[in-house]
Order: C-alpha cells, then sequence, then structure tokens
C-alpha cells in the first residue's frame, strides 16, 4: 500500500479493494522538487460489462483547493492539506456530446472523479485491458512548483521515459 502525507492510496475494482503495486518513478526536470512520484499499473481483462477501477486516498478530507487539471490525453485530480499537494493522474478524454455520443474517439472507456480520487470506466465494449494510475506529491507546495504534480502524476509521460519500468 502506498503511503501519502495526505492518506493511505486504495485501489478497488467494483468497490472491493485489491492489492497492487506502486512503482517508484523518477523525478525528472519537469517535477524535480516532488517528494513522491508513483505509478500502479492495473490489468484487468475486459468481459463485456460495466466495471470501475477505482485510485482514492483513504480519509481524506475534500478541501475547498482541490481542483480538476486536465490536460490533452490526461484526466487529473489535485487534493490539498496544510502545505501539501498530491495529484492523481489517468490516461483518457472524458465527456459526452449533448447527442449521448462520446467525446474521445482514441480511448474505448472513460474517466471520472471522485471527491477522494479518480476512476477509469470500463464500458461494455471497452477492449483495453491495461490501465495506469498516476500519483505525485509535494510536501512544501508554492506557487513556483505547484505545476510540478500535474507533470509528476501524468501516466503517459511515464511511457517516454525509459529509466522507469512499469512492470508486467
Amino acid at each position: 500500500m502506498l503511503k501519502t502525507p495526505l492518506g493511505d492510496i486504495i485501489l478497488q475494482i467494483d468497490n472491493k479493494s485489491i492489492s497492487y503495486n506502486a512503482i517508484s518513478a523518477i523525478c525528472d526536470k519537469t517535477c524535480k522538487d516532488l517528494d513522491g512520484r508513483y505509478y500502479i499499473c492495473i490489468s484487468f481483462v475486459p468481459d463485456g460489462k460495466k466495471h470501475e477501477i477505482t485510485c482514492f486516498i483513504n480519509n481524506y478530507l475534500p478541501s475547498e483547493n482541490d481542483s480538476i487539471e486536465s490536460g490533452e490525453s490526461l484526466e487529473l485530480k489535485s487534493f490539498y492539506a496544510k502545505s501539501y499537494k498530491l495529484s492523481i493522474g489517468m490516461e483518457g478524454e472524458s465527456g459526452y456530446f449533448s447527442d449521448g455520443s462520446r467525446i474521445s474517439t482514441t480511448y474505448d472507456y472513460d474517466n471520472e472523479y471522485t471527491e477522494n480520487g479518480a476512476k477509469y470506466i470500463i464500458l461494455a465494449e471497452t477492449t483495453t485491458d491495461r490501465y495506469i494510475f498516476g500519483i505525485a506529491w509535494i510536501n512544501r507546495v508554492n506557487e513556483e512548483n505547484d505545476l510540478q504534480t500535474w507533470f509528476g502524476a501524468d501516466p503517459t509521460l511515464i511511457l517516454e521515459n525509459p529509466s522507469s519500468s512499469l512492470g508486467p
């Protein structure tokens, strides 16, 4: 279990807690001041039914500063407590048009945010079988280093860093 300054990170599939390996990642020039940078890779074989893979901070009390900080192919939520900032990132593009069609043509799953985390929504038509959460935090956040958790928790950036490994 990954322990962070804001609380333990819990992973669940369909509201049932699962064990996982948190993989430490190198803090590069985009996030050199981070105190923690990890990736969690979950393998899940879709079965034609809807499922949820959730990553959340256990016992976290939401702050008025918590915010969604998405980007291109990135769904990310940041959490604040005292001088700490923690971000949880997922690869994806969420949302639907007014006619009910999905915004994303790249991803065959959805993403959602919760008060204390984020989740992948596996749809009936999903064929993707690997889901990555990026988790990054900084103990003394300020205006100059606030953006570093955004870079650190972006799961797409780990794929560009050959010195890090996602494992099986």
